[in-house]
């Protein structure tokens, strides 16, 4: 019996416009009445994800963030696991001599980023509602979740193994998109945030029910026994989940969830 269930957010609870499913709040009304756990999984920050839904349910929302470096349930922080002060600035300092990167520092407070131009700006903005342009992000004084970095020449063949050969198995990398990857520390993912919401809740993977479309979800879709790939995912994700949902345009994590979770007849 499914008892838990997760989904990442872009490309996946969201449609391309960034809305949610036009049914999502009466399928959460009924997961609630039946008791069973939503949780908002993403590598958004917090205050980026937040936003999308009522004060009302949010308490009723645990919510998955930075690619599992912030956990909160019903509304507490549970788990939080920062990148360390040192291995943040060999991080900066690694990304300014790879070339052609921008980075996000995603902290406590919320996101910096150097001042790019307008149109980059306005690309930050859809994804992080706290953003704070600066001159040098090595003086960011905060609690740093994890590091989003932007790379044209594309994350999986460039950015990330470059990355991946200076710090090793320091930190957990993971591509996020195109041209998208985050950094966190060793250990961090959806999968291991899922995993610690699973055992304080008390359910099992074999009751977890997860969605995702690119390779930051994989981890969390492994964990889950009714994991679920987008229509419009990666093929590398379609194939570590044992189940495809409908495109995120398509209203897929709510289709999969009246007729799997809710065991309601569906087109």
């Amino acid at each position: 019996m499914i008892k838990l269930i997760a989904s990442d957010m872009d490309g996946t609870l969201l449609n391309d416009r960034k809305e949610l499913p036009a049914d999502f709040f009466a399928v959460l009304d009924e997961l609630v009445k039946r008791d069973i756990k939503f949780t908002v999984a993403s590598g958004r920050t917090y205050d980026a994800v937040a936003h999308l839904f009522p004060e009302e349910y949010r308490g009723k929302l645990d919510f998955i963030c930075d690619n599992g470096a912030n956990v909160i349930h019903e509304g507490r922080q549970v788990s939080l696991t920062p990148l360390d002060r040192q291995t943040f600035e060999q991080l900066i300092r690694a990304c300014s001599d790879i070339g052609g990167l921008r980075v996000l520092v995603c902290t406590a407070k919320g996101t910096y980023h150097l001042d790019a131009d307008p149109e980059f700006n306005e690309e930050i903005a859809r994804f992080y509602k706290n953003h704070f342009p600066c001159k040098n992000l090595l003086e960011v004084d905060d609690t740093i979740y994890k590091l989003a970095v932007w790379d044209s020449m594309g994350t999986q063949q460039h950015a990330k193994p470059a990355i991946d050969a200076i710090f090793g198995d320091r930190l957990n990398v993971q591509v996020s998109g195109p041209v998208w990857m985050d950094v966190m520390a060793a250990g961090v993912s959806k999968g291991s945030a899922l995993m610690k919401l699973g055992k304080i809740l008390n359910i099992s993977p074999e009751d977890t029910m997860a969605f995702g479309d690119y390779y930051n979800d994989m981890d969390m879709l492994r964990y889950a026994r009714w994991s679920f790939a987008m229509e419009n995912g990666s093929p590398d994700v379609k194939k570590a989940a044992g189940f495809l949902a409908r495109s995120n345009n398509d209203s897929g994590v709510t289709r999969a969830i009246r007729q799997y979770a809710l065991q309601e007849q569906t087109e």
